[in-house]
């Protein structure tokens, strides 16, 4: 399996954790879409550790692997970033950068999609926790 070598570069920043293992998924039931997307209900899973501001912060330095649902209805306003591991500046000045809500509606809105689900995903993508 072909890795990125952004790995190679985290690795060599944590010297004392384990060669990094890619998990392989030989077996995973992937269907592939049938039904066309202007009839399809979309869901957005973000590893942008975007939040509302109204749900407990994600903790960074903790190694959180919680999740938070953001209702497809939140205004960007409502939403923050808690995560320090990538520069966030840009998506401080407009969250579409790291998770656009306000495409997707515009997306459902010409009628590209179908819709959005009630809830769309966010999580902290970065974990160094050995399992």
């Amino acid at each position: 399996m072909k890795y990125l070598k952004y790995v190679d570069v985290v690795q060599s920043m944590f010297p004392d954790q384990p060669p990094y293992q890619w998990t392989v998924n030989d077996s995973v039931p992937w269907t592939p879409i049938i039904k066309p997307l202007a009839e399809s209900a979309v869901a957005m899973i973000s590893s942008s550790g975007v939040y509302r501001k109204d749900q407990v912060p994600f903790k960074p330095d903790k190694n959180d692997l919680s999740f938070r649902e953001i209702p497809a209805d939140t205004a960007t306003g409502d939403l923050a970033i808690s995560h320090d591991y990538y520069d966030h500046r840009d998506a401080e000045q407009d969250v579409n950068c790291v998770f656009p809500i306000e495409r997707l509606r515009e997306l459902a809105a010409e009628g590209f999609i179908g819709g959005l689900t009630p809830f769309h995903l966010t999580f902290m993508g970065r974990v160094f926790r050995k399992t």
